[in-house]
């Protein structure tokens, strides 16, 4: 394969276009269960604290899964296979889930598919990482993290799992989800070029090809705070988008229908943000970006709370603007960590930081959600979701700058001043 091509079709943008897809439908598949919450939850007769459970319990083996799957590839270097078979692996969950009978059933079938989702974005990110040209970096990231996810998950993926319901039946809306995934598993075998984890570490600087230990990364600022981070931002992104279809249907009083076109508002949202946040965080610097939009995500939830149910479009465009944190993503998750260690651990960086975020704020907040929204009413999930991106916004001043360009314009200052 050419990966010399000039233009639209060289190697680096099919290898966005496939990635991107990969990921989003990743998100598509996890998240397919919240949006049909109103159809799946009556049927196999769930309360808010088994769904929360549930959430919680995918979210738990994703984290663990993500870690692991990923320090074995970084040690056997070959990411593609385990790309592949992850893929094939959990769209086969996903069509199990139609089979699902009851809340123990349900469980472990999505446990299962947890454990077979979590190390793909490690894995996309390692791929993101030498295959991307420094300049595009952070751009591709947001696009495959972010846009990607918004376009085919939260965007499409609402409207398109509510209708097949509506018309199919849940059942077989999970029966459809395998289709794409075995698509997915041959575009990248045959597309896709492993990527050379040691040519690229050749190009970093002389202090970085210093012997490290993985134990090293573990005591990388940027690796702690990231962390820290990812606890708050994914628990409010997990929890938002597993208990807002309930919170619009249940407390707003929304059709499905009508609740399926905000959720995707969300989408549209990551799109834009998705391309937006990496891009600004290129040229004006990781970490006041992270700080700034981190504060804007409050619309999403206050938006929802404090909009009245006769006004559906001003909810949707709350959300369009709140869902800026999704543009975050990229950032923090991807390229501040992966940009802050040595590149032969940097899957693995990514995997830390999708650790925590996972086992500690997914798995956590949104037990506890399901947990407060049996108590005191679907309304307290949003007030939580405002209260994790508060605390991370305050979080965020602990990041330290990492981004290139940023970098070589402080360098250059630097030397100019010198002289």
């Amino acid at each position: 394969m050419n990966t010399k091509k000039k233009g639209f079709f060289r190697y680096e943008n099919g290898m966005v276009i496939i990635l991107t897809l990969v990921f989003g439908f990743v998100m598509f598949d996890r998240f397919a269960l919240t949006n049909l919450a109103p159809f799946v939850n009556p049927e196999l007769g769930l309360n808010n604290s088994q769904f929360g459970f549930i959430m919680s319990a995918f979210a738990f083996a994703w984290a663990i899964s993500g870690f692991i799957g990923c320090l074995t590839s970084d040690l056997r270097r070959q990411k593609k296979k385990f790309l592949a078979v992850f893929v094939l692996l959990f769209s086969i969950c996903s069509l199990a889930t139609g089979f699902a009978v009851g809340f123990i059933s349900l469980l472990l079938i999505r446990i299962v598919m947890g454990l077979f989702e979590g190390p793909v974005l490690p894995l996309n990110q390692s791929f993101m990482l030498v295959q991307s040209t420094p300049s595009r970096r952070g751009f591709n990231m947001g696009v495959m993290t972010t846009s990607g996810v918004g376009l085919i998950s939260s965007l499409l993926g609402p409207i398109i799992v509510v209708a097949l319901a509506t018309a199919i039946g849940w059942r077989a809306t999970f029966f459809l989800t395998i289709i794409p995934g075995l698509i997915l598993v041959l575009l990248i075998l045959k597309y896709l070029i492993e990527p050379d984890m040691e040519s690229f570490a050749s190009t970093i600087t002389p202090e970085q090809k210093e012997k490290v230990k993985f134990t090293d990364v573990l005591k990388n600022r940027n690796v702690i705070v990231t962390c820290i981070y990812s606890i708050f931002i994914i628990g409010w992104y997990v929890t938002m988008l597993s208990f807002s279809p309930l919170f619009l249907t249940v407390v707003k009083g929304l059709s499905p229908t009508h609740m399926s076109f905000i959720m995707s508002a969300l989408g549209a949202g990551a799109i834009l943000w998705g391309m937006v946040v990496p891009s600004l965080s290129d040229r004006f610097g990781r970490k006041p970006i992270i700080i700034i939009f981190s504060l804007i995500t409050l619309f999403a939830p206050l938006g929802l709370l404090f909009t009245p149910a006769s006004s559906p479009v001003l909810m949707a465009v709350c959300c369009f603007i709140g869902w800026c944190g999704a543009g975050i993503f990229p950032v923090f998750e991807a390229a501040v960590p992966t940009e802050s260690v040595n590149p032969r651990f940097a899957s693995s960086a990514v995997a830390t930081v999708q650790l925590a975020g996972e086992l500690i704020g997914a798995v956590g907040f949104v037990a506890i959600a399901g947990i407060l929204a049996d108590a005191f009413g679907l309304s307290a999930v949003m007030w939580l979701c405002a209260g994790l991106m508060i605390v991370g916004f305050f979080v965020a001043f602990g990041i330290y700058e990492t981004a290139p360009l940023v970098l070589e314009r402080r360098k250059a200052k630097s030397g100019a001043a010198a002289k």
